[in-house]
C-alpha cells in the first residue's frame, strides 16, 4: 500500500483558513488506504472509490458538522469540528480544528491516534436514497481499530523551529501554490485539447456531408450529361430523316413535272450533303437563300419533258433539252463545289 501520512500539522502547515479563535488546525490521514479484518464488522476495505465518495459527500452528509470527539461513545465530548476532507493515495486527509485544552492533551500525549466514523451506505434522512459512504465523525483514541493508523505527531516535533525557518515555511508555500497552478494549467490545457478534438471532429463531420453532397451532385450531372448527349444524337438523327424525306419529296414533285430523273439524281447529293445548305448571294447573311428552294427556283425556269409521251413512246420529245439540263446541273454542281 502507499506511504501513510505520519504527521499531523498545528497552525502555519497548510493556508486553510479557520475563522475560531482560540482553536489549532490540524492535518491527519484520519483512514489509510486498505484492507484489513475485525470482529466486530469484517472485512473493511478502504478503497479510492470509497474515499472520493466521502469527500464529495462532505458538507452535504450529514446534516450536522462532523465532529471531532472524546472517543467513540455516542455522547463523547466534541471539543473541535471536522471542516475539510481530501481523498488522496495515501488515504483520507481531514482537515480538523480543536480547543486550546485538546490541542494541549494532543501535544502531552494524552491522545496518540484518531479513527473514522464513517457508513458506506449512507442513507439521505430526507429522500431515502442511499448516497454511498459519509464521514459521520473523527474521534481521538488510543486504541485505534485500523492497523494502519500513524501516530498523532507535530509539526514542531518533526521540524523544530529554528533560524530561517520562517523562510522555509514560506518557501513550501509558493511550492504548494506552484503545484497547484500547474495542476489547473493541465486541466485546462486537457479542456481545450478535449474542446478541439471535438470541434475538429464536427468539422470533419461537415467536411464529409459536403463531399457526400458534392459526389451526387456529379454523379446527377454526369446523368444528365448523358441524357443530353443522348437526345443530341436523337435530335440530329430525326433532322437528318427529316431533310431527307424533304430531298426525296422534292426530287418526286420535280420529276413528276418534267425534270429528268438523271438531272434530279446529280441535284440530291448535294441537296442530302448538309441540313443547313444555303447559297449565298451576297455578304449579307439576310439574302442567303436555302439550296431547296435556290434549286426548286432553277428547275421552274428550265423546260421540261412531258413524261406521258416518255411513258407512251412518243417521238416529239427534244432530247437536246435533257441534255442542256444536264449541263446546267452540272455547271451548278461544280460552282458550288
Amino acid at each position: 500500500m502507499s506511504e501513510n501520512i505520519k504527521t499531523v500539522l498545528i497552525d502555519g502547515g497548510v493556508p486553510v483558513a479557520v475563522s475560531e479563535s482560540g482553536t489549532n488546525r490540524f492535518i491527519y490521514n484520519l483512514l489509510p488506504v486498505g484492507r484489513f479484518y475485525d470482529k466486530r464488522y469484517g472485512e473493511i476495505n478502504v478503497s479510492d472509490t470509497l474515499l472520493k465518495q466521502m469527500q464529495d459527500n462532505f458538507g452535504k452528509f450529514p446534516a450536522y458538522e462532523v465532529p471531532v470527539k472524546l472517543g467513540h461513545n455516542d455522547g463523547a465530548l466534541s471539543p473541535g469540528k471536522v471542516i475539510d476532507v481530501q481523498a488522496k493515495s495515501q488515504g483520507l486527509e481531514i482537515t480538523m480544528s480543536v480547543d486550546k485544552n485538546t490541542s494541549d492533551a494532543i501535544r502531552s500525549k494524552q491522545y496518540r491516534y484518531m479513527s473514522a466514523e464513517f457508513d458506506e451506505n449512507y442513507q439521505d434522512k430526507t429522500t431515502g436514497k442511499n448516497v454511498g459512504a459519509v464521514l459521520l465523525g473523527a474521534a481521538l483514541v488510543n486504541q485505534p481499530a485500523n492497523p494502519y493508523m500513524q501516530p498523532l505527531v507535530l509539526a514542531d516535533d518533526i521540524n523544530p523551529k529554528k533560524k530561517g525557518s520562517k523562510k522555509m515555511d514560506e518557501l513550501e508555500v509558493l511550492k504548494q501554490k506552484l503545484n497547484d497552478a500547474n495542476e489547473k494549467l493541465k486541466a485546462y490545457e486537457a479542456k481545450e485539447t478535449k474542446e478541439q478534438e471535438a470541434l475538429t471532429e464536427d468539422m470533419q463531420k461537415e467536411i464529409d456531408a459536403q463531399k457526400a453532397q458534392n459526389d451526387k451532385l456529379q454523379k446527377k450531372l454526369s446523368e444528365l450529361e448523358a441524357n443530353n448527349t443522348i437526345l443530341l444524337a436523337e435530335k440530329l438523327k430525326a433532322e437528318k430523316e427529316k431533310h431527307e424525306t424533304e430531298v426525296k419529296n422534292f426530287a418526286d414533285q420535280w420529276a413528276a413535272k418534267g425534270v429528268p430523273p438523271a438531272l434530279l439524281e446529280k441535284i440530291k447529293p448535294l441537296l442530302l450533303n448538309d441540313v443547313n445548305n444555303v447559297i449565298k448571294l451576297s455578304d449579307n447573311e439576310k439574302e442567303d437563300v436555302p439550296l431547296i428552294k435556290f434549286f426548286g427556283e432553277l428547275l421552274e425556269l428550265m423546260p421540261k419533258v412531258n413524261m406521258s409521251q416518255i411513258s407512251s413512246g412518243s417521238t416529239h420529245i427534244e432530247l437536246s433539252d435533257i441534255e442542256k439540263a444536264k449541263e446546267h446541273a452540272k455547271t451548278i454542281a461544280e460552282s458550288l463545289n
